[in-house]
């Protein structure tokens, strides 16, 4: 019994550290994948970009907006969750300062949907980012 005992605390702590390990070559700070950590970092300097440019613009923006600095989060979900919420403010604000006429039609459009996935959400913040991003060009 007790040799079963140890066989089985010791296969399920050698299946914990497999899991939790990775490929030096694939791993990224504190464990996290190198490619997840550069996709997400594109989302945010992307998104930073078009608050520069809503900064620079002629439209009166609300300042906290105008001066937003999009944090890094603990973790990657903390990360994307700081950057869907900058999203959907920098969103809201620009769809109720620029006037109709000048807003880009996907912005106008747009409806997020929900996500079931980190990878749905990615893309649907990619997609969000590239919408915003072309409305800032037109600023």
């Amino acid at each position: 019994m007790k040799k079963l005992f140890m066989f089985i605390a010791l296969t399920g702590i050698s299946c914990l550290s497999v899991a939790q390990s990775c490929d030096k070559k694939s791993c990224g700070p504190e464990g996290t994948k190198k490619e997840e950590a550069a996709v997400i970092t594109t989302l945010r300097t992307d998104l930073q970009s078009v608050v520069a440019r809503m900064s620079q613009s002629g439209i009166s923006f609300d300042k906290e907006i105008a001066q937003m600095e999009i944090v890094k989060g603990t973790s990657d979900d903390e990360s994307l969750l700081y950057i869907s919420q900058a999203a959907s403010t920098i969103r809201y604000e620009l769809l109720n300062k620029v006037e109709s006429s000048k807003l880009v039609s996907s912005l106008k459009d747009y409806k997020p949907g929900s996500v079931s996935s980190k990878q749905k959400m990615v893309a649907s913040l990619q997609k969000e980012i590239q919408i915003l991003a072309s409305q800032a060009d037109k600023l």
